[in-house]
């Protein structure tokens, strides 16, 4: 599973080599592109990993039509030149960019924001295939959500190694990777990521380990945001997270 091997990503401490991993653990599953493409708030200073660095041959990074039609909202779009039908309302320069990236094999994908306008920096994940849009809506887009919480957690790996001051052990992890979902406002930040990673079948201590505490004190985060949500249950969680997700 995806999950499991973003868990044994998270562990690494040099983004070459949580990259190269990373883009093996997307082949393995049918997605043979991959896109992470960052900007400040102010559309400078980029950072971008990906195995088609020929895509920004032309096109400066900051210009990529994800940053500005994919990061508005959470929600995963699809992308590529194959749905480029379903937007013909992107400007001509953004339908040239998509239509190019068909000459490096990229044919459908899914968008991923990590962080949405407005935030110091914005952006996230592209994930590309070869599969025409029947394959892709066949293999890729029921799993859209299990590909968005192995991005997240990569994302969040890849701003823990560009950035100092890591987290001391025994502290909760300040960076986290619960999406913002409006029926989860009632938790804490720190209940939500807690609830979110029980959410996607996360043991206890696999948990507490993604969060930098102990598995007692995630069964405590648990047991307080089932209450607040008036779920019984990790089931009963999984459908509430996940319907807002979808």
């Amino acid at each position: 599973m995806l999950s499991e091997r973003a868990s044994e990503l998270e562990q690494l401490d040099s983004i070459d080599v949580l990259w190269n991993q990373t883009l093996a653990a997307l082949a393995n599953e049918g997605a043979a592109f991959a896109i992470y493409n960052t900007v400040s708030s102010q559309k400078t200073d980029p950072f971008v990993l990906t195995n088609i660095p020929q895509i920004f041959a032309d096109v400066c990074s900051a210009d990529d039509p994800f940053l500005a039609h994919c990061c508005k909202s959470y929600d995963i779009t699809r992308t590529g030149p194959a749905y480029l039908p379903s937007y013909e309302y992107l400007p001509n320069e953004a339908k040239a960019f998509i239509r190019a990236a068909a000459d490096t094999g990229f044919q459908t994908g899914i968008g991923i924001p990590m962080r949405l306008q407005g935030s110091n920096r914005y952006g996230g994940f592209n994930i590309g295939t070869r599969m025409d849009c029947e394959t892709f809506e066949k293999t890729i887009m029921p799993r859209a959500e299990e590909f968005r919480f192995f991005c997240l957690l990569v994302h969040r790996r890849i701003e823990e190694l560009t950035r100092e001051g890591l987290s001391v052990a025994g502290d909760f992890r300040d960076l986290l990777v619960a999406p913002d979902q409006p029926n989860l406002d009632v938790l804490s930040p720190r209940e939500k990521e807690v609830i979110y990673l029980v959410a996607q079948g996360i043991s206890r201590k696999e948990c507490a380990r993604l969060c930098g505490i102990s598995p007692n004190t995630v069964a405590e985060y648990t047991k307080s945001a089932y209450r607040k949500l008036g779920v019984q249950n990790r089931v009963e969680a999984a459908n509430l997270v996940m319907r807002q997700a979808g």
